[in-house]
């Protein structure tokens, strides 16, 4: 199983010359599988760049919730107004409504000129299962996030390892149901990707946001017993060096749990001789 963020801001693209290092897109992760099946976590503007890499394709994606940051690439997003693609979209209910009337609204006038019915690529638009379901040589299982809106994590499994995604979570109010459940969600995981937005000064006066710090995140990985985590999120505001100062943070606290920084591009395997295989593509 190979992981790629091709997006790991928060918030807004924050492109510029102190994000070159980690990336300025905002949140999107491809998961290839051992049979090549391809799962897109969330839609924020690095959907356009994995698009633009894939032209004709077959995949499953899988949205977290609907916040601008999430979705905001959708309309750019190529291979789904490609008649050959074979694109099914998974995500959340919200006030009754699932990914096809939410995603779709934001493409109608004034907001954007291509109507959804150009979307010849996508074969189907489905509530996330509240029960494991199939992708490819995978179990997919999602669980509710400490998060505002209705948010769902995601935990990819195959003969391989298993791969967590939990983009934007809150650890410390998170009420003991959810927190109960994100550590059955994560438990045993190879790669954890978690949400490590903030500084400990600057959550004391954004705790509600939906957003962890590095102590939070290292609690989850503790009691779900991971080996990597990769930080994920990252603030628009943030330099490169300030997100590697909250890496250094992270790894000051976490013994023997190996801490990784989200990088656009860079590839992370999951699954046998992992911890070596790494790898950063030319784009």
């Amino acid at each position: 199983m190979q992981i790629r963020p091709w997006g790991t801001r928060g918030s807004i693209p924050s492109p510029g010359p102190t994000t070159v290092r980690y990336g300025g897109n905002t949140s999107c992760v491809e998961v290839r599988l051992r049979d090549d099946s391809l799962i897109i976590l969330d839609a924020g503007t690095g959907i356009r760049a994995l698009g633009a890499s894939l032209g004709v394709c077959d995949a499953t994606l899988l949205f977290s919730h609907y916040h601008w940051d999430h979705v905001q690439g959708f309309p750019f997003f190529s291979p789904a107004f490609l008649h050959e693609s074979n694109i099914e979209i998974y995500g959340p209910p919200y006030l009754g409504e699932g990914p096809e009337e939410i995603l779709f609204r934001q493409m109608h006038a004034p907001y954007f000129p291509a109507d959804p019915s150009q979307l010849r690529g996508i074969r189907g638009c489905h509530v996330t299962p509240t029960t494991p379901f199939r992708i490819g040589t995978a179990t997919v299982r999602a669980a509710r996030a400490s998060h505002p809106s209705v948010t769902y994590g995601y935990r990819i499994e195959d003969e391989e390892g298993v791969f967590v995604y939990l983009s934007d979570n809150e650890v410390d109010i998170a009420p003991a149901e959810t927190l109960e459940g994100l550590i059955h969600l994560v438990e045993g995981a190879d790669l954890l990707l978690h949400d490590c937005q903030f500084f400990e000064p600057e959550y004391h006066v954004r705790q509600g946001w939906g957003h962890s710090t590095p102590r939070q995140v290292l609690q989850i990985a503790r009691e779900a017993g991971v080996r990597r985590v990769m930080l994920y999120h990252h603030d628009p505001s943030h330099t490169d060096e300030q997100v590697e100062a909250l890496a250094e943070e992270a790894r000051s606290m976490a013994g023997d749990i190996e801490i990784l920084i989200g990088r656009e591009g860079e590839s992370v395997a999951v699954g046998m001789g992992a911890a070596v295989n790494r790898s950063r593509d030319a784009r």
